[in-house]
């Protein structure tokens, strides 16, 4: 196993004392490195509250010190850490149309990429892929015709990774070679017959063994399956095993031909019976998410894919009943060979960075310069290498550990730590149909062509049927990108204060809804509440209860914001007070607390409402003339609150003052 030794960590500490060799008359310059939640990047970060610092591996805090300083050495920069006031989305943009810029390299938390994209605020970083040559994991593919995006990550694994419970092939005598041994997908790898159609004869044994087997207690099969999925993930593994993709490097791939066969194939699957999604949701066509993982964990399901952050615990299941692990890569097509640059994993460009506008030529340079330099010193003295080509080999034990899979097991684990590495070596980061917004539009067309919802034909012809929901996007953000102008899309902030309680029967109509409402754009200011619209049509005022109005309100660029508040409606003729009903346990108020501060409708009341069981718990109040929170002892405390006409009910409760 490759780990930062003592030794190691010896040399780290070394290489922190070497001194800087640029000369001292040439100004120092700061690299600004933005981001979302410093106390993980920031190596000299202190935790006020317990005093340590915030990256709490020394190990790792110590590597990132040592980078630092390998910048310092080779370019005279010192790394400066910038974590965002307010969200990633709206702190860039804003900073970029001020002209001031928070940050020369900005990390975008995944998710926050398209939306950013769109804002027209990065630079395109074609004229310095130069810089990337040899570290090609670094820059990801062209979006859109050009490099937008930097990346960090060092992925050894898919976002759903497909695992396979070896000990449960152990009994299917129809996997067995002549010699009366288990050929296990691992051994299929090695010998490189690892290929789409040996993987559905594959399945097909293991269903005839399997297939009438009670599933486990908890299961969401009734049957022990061979191969339980998500089929949004295995159909997206197939694309990209095939060369496809939704949008990657070659552009749109949603209808390539590698693409169509992917999805034939998985249904191939899927009508043989060796296939089953875990069920699906009311649409009828969306499965549910994670549940394959979790019956793989139970030991209901040979094959599955599995969310990576749920891989340890469904793995440590299975090895709590003496069962190993695989995770392996997904089979290529038999058209394609093992070592092809067109059989890939497929694995989402998530928190990557960029270079917003309005830092200039020659400091995006250096900072795209001492990217490359931090992050490659930092790996390389992460796993103890001098070139990054074995970076993932030299971690790879490291990693297939954290996951729990058996790579000590003396018959197994070679092939395990093996198929382990493959798969690293395929999982480069290359899936932006997330970042582009084209993965809903694809998840129904897929979902809704397998299991016939709303007539949606087989996926070669859904897709042609629906290349407009893709190439419209495409072009809208073509657009954006091709202008000068920064795209404003950050919806207003739109706050609602307070309630309305109104008597039965009251009219509404000319009620100025605008004096509940705030809103603020980061673009336009502070917008009139006047300017508001007001949804009012869920209230009605001749039946008693609880109803919505929503406030809606626009900026400039046609963003909406909303909020809501309350409208109560209460029966005027009630003359019954209403009901108070304590906690069974009330608690005791610590000596010299602030009395005024206690919430004592959240601590000491369980429910408070009038004759129709409108809720008023947030109107109850209290008498503390009586308390004394200075001297331990009991003292009596007054609780009341009235219903909307005025009744009002009247509690007395004892109230403990301790010593803490």
């Amino acid at each position: 196993m490759k780990k930062v030794t003592a030794l190691f960590l010896a040399l780290v500490m070394v290489m922190l004392c070497v001194p800087v060799l640029a000369e001292s008359s040439t100004p120092t310059v700061v690299i600004r490195m933005g981001t979302h939640w410093a106390p993980e990047l920031d190596p000299h970060m202190i935790d006020e509250t317990t005093g340590n610092y915030t990256i709490g591996d020394e190990e790792d805090r110590l590597i990132r010190v040592a980078a630092e300083e390998a910048v310092k050495e080779a370019f005279n920069v010192e790394i400066e850490y910038v974590q965002y006031a307010q969200d990633t989305r709206s702190e860039l943009v804003l900073s970029v149309l001020a002209g001031n810029p928070v940050c020369d390299l900005a990390l975008m938390w995944n998710g926050s990429e398209n939306t950013v994209l769109a804002q027209n605020i990065l630079q395109p970083l074609d004229q310095y892929a130069g810089i990337f040559e040899g570290a090609a994991w670094m820059l990801p593919d062209k979006v859109y015709g050009h490099n937008y995006f930097v990346n960090a990550n060092q992925s050894f694994t898919q976002y759903f990774s497909l695992l396979v419970n070896l000990t449960m092939l152990e009994k299917v005598d129809a996997l067995k070679d002549a010699d009366g041994n288990i050929v296990y997908p691992t051994d299929l790898l090695e010998k490189d017959e690892w290929t789409w159609s040996t993987f559905k004869d594959y399945l097909t044994k293991i269903q005839a063994y399997y297939g009438n087997t009670p599933a486990p207690e908890g299961a969401k099969v009734s049957t022990v399956q061979a191969y339980e999925t998500d089929h949004r993930y295995a159909t997206l593994s197939a694309m990209y095993a095939n060369g496809g993709a939704i949008y990657g490097a070659k552009g749109l791939q949603v209808n390539s031909k590698e693409s169509i066969e992917a999805v034939q194939y998985i249904q191939s699957l899927r009508d043989a019976g060796v296939m089953v999604d875990c069920g699906v949701y009311d649409d009828g066509y969306t499965p549910q998410w994670c549940e394959s993982g979790s019956d793989f964990g139970r030991g209901a399901t040979v094959f599955a894919e599995c969310p990576i952050w749920m891989i340890k615990s469904h793995v440590d299941e299975c090895t709590a009943r003496g069962e190993s692990v695989a995770l392996m890569p997904w089979p290529r097509p038999d058209s394609l060979a093992k070592d092809s640059e067109e059989y890939r994993q497929v694995i989402s460009v998530g928190d990557i960075w960029g270079v917003l506008k309005g830092i200039d030529a020659e400091k995006t340079e250096l900072c795209l310069k001492v990217f490359r330099k931090y992050w490659e010193t930092y790996y390389e003295l992460k796993a103890g290498v001098t070139d990054m080509s074995e970076y993932k080999s030299a971690m790879a034990e490291t990693e297939a550990m954290k996951y729990g899979l058996d790579i000590f097991n003396e018959k197994l684990g070679d092939g395990i730590l093996n198929a382990f590495i493959f798969n690293s070596e395929k999982c480069i980061p290359n899936d932006f149909a997330n970042l582009l917004g084209m993965r809903d539009p694809w998840d129904r067309i897929v979902g809704k062509g397998f299991y016939g919802v709303e007539g949606m034909p087989a996926y070669e012809v859904a897709i042609e049927a629906n290349m407009n929901k893709f190439t419209d996007t495409m072009a809208q953000m073509e657009a954006i990108l091709g202008s000068n102008e920064i795209h404003d899309n950050q919806a207003p902030s739109v706050s609602a204060e307070g309630y309305l309680a109104v008597a039965k029967g009251t009219d509404l109509s000319d009620y100025d809804w605008s004096a509940h409402f705030t809103a603020e754009d980061g673009f336009d200011g502070v917008l009139d509440p006047a300017s508001g619209t007001y949804d009012t049509g869920e209230v009605d005022v001749n039946t008693i209860g609880v109803y919505k109005v929503k406030g809606i309100f626009a900026d400039k660029a046609g963003n909406e914001g909303s909020a809501k508040i309350e409208v109560r409606v209460f029966n005027p003729d009630n003359t019954t007070p209403p009901t108070l009903t304590l906690k069974e346990e009330l608690p005791a108020v610590p000596m010299d607390s602030d009395a005024s501060g206690i919430d004592w409708a959240g601590s000491f009341v369980e429910t408070a409402a009038d004759a129709d069981g409108l809720d008023l718990k947030g109107m109850v109040e209290a008498d503390i003339s009586q308390l004394d929170t200075s001297t331990p002892g009991e003292y009596p405390v007054i609780l009341s609150v009235a219903d909307y006409v005025g009744n009002t009910t009247v509690v007395e409760i004892t109230v403990s003052v301790v010593a803490e």
